[in-house]
This record gives C-alpha cells, sequence and structure tokens, in this order.
C-alpha cells in the first residue's frame, strides 16, 4: 500500500501510457470572477453548456507554445482538477479567434469577458491527441496552487493522482 507520501503522480500516469511526461503541458481551466455572468455563475456552469472547451484556449499573452501537446483539466473544487480533453495546440496570431469559438453562441459572454480583460488576447487551435482516451473524462488530479499556477508542465512531482477510475 502506498502511502500519501508516495502516490502516484500524473507523470506516472503519463509513463504508464507510453508517453513522455516533459514533453506535455498541462492547465487548470476555472472561471474567472470577471467572467461571471447570469448563464455562467461557476465552472459547473461552463462544464453543463459543454463550454469548458474553450477556456484554455483564450490566453493574455502567448502563454502556451505553439505546437505544444496539451492536457486540459477543469476545476472540481477543493484543489483538485479533472482531464476533459489531450490536444495539440497551435497558436494563432494576436487577437485572431478561431471560428469554433467565435460561433459558439452559447459561450459567447466568455469570449467577449475575456477579450475586455485582456490586453494580448491570444487564441489556439485544436487538435486531438491520442493515448490517454481511457482516462479523459476520470482522471483527477490533486492541483498545487490553483490560484497562481493554471499552466504546469506534466512532469510536475506535485500533481498528484485522486482517482483515475470511470465514475
Amino acid at each position: 500500500m502506498k502511502t500519501a507520501k508516495h502516490r502516484r503522480t500524473l507523470a506516472d500516469v503519463l509513463v504508464d501510457h507510453g508517453l513522455d511526461p516533459c514533453r506535455i503541458v498541462v492547465t487548470y481551466n476555472d472561471l474567472d470572477p470577471l467572467d461571471a455572468c447570469a448563464d455562467f455563475r461557476n465552472i459547473d456552469d461552463v462544464v453543463q453548456a459543454n463550454a469548458h472547451h474553450i477556456l484554455d484556449r483564450m490566453h493574455d499573452g502567448p502563454n502556451i507554445p505553439d505546437g505544444a501537446v496539451v492536457m486540459s483539466f477543469v476545476a472540481e473544487g477543493a484543489d483538485k482538477a479533472r482531464l476533459t480533453a489531450f490536444r495539440r495546440f497551435a497558436m494563432r496570431r494576436p487577437g485572431v479567434v478561431p471560428g469554433d469559438i467565435v460561433y459558439d453562441y452559447t459561450a459567447a459572454h466568455l469570449l467577449h469577458a475575456f477579450i475586455a480583460r485582456s490586453e494580448h488576447p491570444h487564441f489556439y487551435d485544436v487538435v486531438d491527441e491520442t493515448g490517454l482516451d481511457d482516462v479523459v473524462g476520470f482522471l483527477t488530479v490533486e492541483w498545487p496552487n490553483s490560484e497562481s499556477r493554471t499552466i504546469i508542465g506534466a512532469d510536475d512531482v506535485d500533481l498528484r493522482v485522486s482517482d483515475q477510475s470511470p465514475r
């Protein structure tokens, strides 16, 4: 039996899947309080509307390298986050919004609120990656310092697996 000190890390899961954690970026997505509205009061409302898939594709500045392989996590509360996607990101020219975001009328408020508060809006196109299909939607990790660390490497030793099984 493993103690809390020796619990599995996200890197362990990736290695088990034949992936190199040093080459993967992970994102923590939560609803910015400045983006809240009647339709999106919290991240649960965003997930319920299936609009969470755009949050990590909008950044104030080029925060994710072009061509990066990204694991997208969504806040679950109590410093936990659930894996929602495994994709490759392609950076667009500054300020150029992908069509699937522009025409996602359900998430229009999120886009407009983000643009209104951003100094240097950057957007990303995405392509799904394979290799983690069995854990997307199920894998939950403990997220270290979610207030200040929303983009980190998958090899971060503080990313501890909380749950990996289908619900």
